[in-house]
């Protein structure tokens, strides 16, 4: 994923999709900005997916430290509105890679969607089972597409993800948004978590399909992930 030797090592070659999950403000978004600014400097081309209200303008400058442009000009920001903005923007980023591929450019290497689920979940109503039913269906095919993506042409995919919280005999459990839909799809999650260190945080990346965890430890600073 090109952020530090220790996680790249324990995702040495992607499965699937990679998740980034975590409870509001350890630091995704950083996490995820980093990815794609390591990624474009090793030659390959961005797609970011972007659907808060705010553009993390300053976070891109504090992890950019020179080649501001040429960095920039290897990764495409796509903002979306509302769910169904993301889920019709995901259907069309195959023609975006097509494209590409007839421009003879360089290729893609990173599809991001900061977040997965941020709009989904505005979407839900308790009361409205048929809706949210539609929903989980939306947010299957999602998945599925950028699945069928990577393994068509080979591009790596990280989506960020919310954190929420199930209950299950009496006890609370904390989980990526998305349930059962998020976990199928996702072959490797990595939660990220506050300690009592300000500045640290805990990684706890999951292999889903073989059910193997890694813990690792870093620092979260103004220039990103160290």
């Amino acid at each position: 994923m090109n952020i530090f030797p220790r996680l790249n090592e324990i995702i040495e070659s992607p499965e699937g999709i990679i998740s980034v999950w975590g409870n509001f403000g350890v630091g995704k978004t950083t996490f995820a900005l980093q990815t794609a600014i390591n990624t474009s400097n090793q030659g390959k081309k961005v797609i970011y997916i972007y659907s808060k209200p705010n553009f993390p303008s300053v976070r891109i400058g504090n992890i950019l430290k020179d080649n501001l442009k040429e960095v920039l000009d290897n990764i495409v920001f796509i903002r979306t509105t509302d769910f169904i903005d993301l889920y019709k923007v995901i259907f069309n980023l195959e023609f975006l890679v097509l494209d590409n591929l007839e421009e003879k450019a360089n290729s893609f290497g990173l599809i991001i969607i900061d977040s997965i689920t941020d709009l989904y979940r505005l979407e839900l109503i308790r009361e409205k089972k048929e809706k949210n039913v539609s929903l989980n269906y939306q947010l299957n095919q999602i998945l599925a597409n950028l699945s069928y993506i990577f393994e068509t042409y080979g591009i790596e995919i990280l989506v960020v993800n919310e954190l929420t919280r199930k209950s299950h005999n009496d006890q609370t459990e904390e989980v990526q948004s998305g349930g059962n839909v998020t976990d199928f799809w996702v072959s490797y999650s990595i939660k990220i978590e506050r300690t009592e260190r300000l500045s640290a945080r805990n990684l706890t990346v999951r292999k889903h399909r073989e059910n193997k965890k890694f813990e690792l430890s870093s620092i979260l600073t103004n220039n990103g992930f160290e």
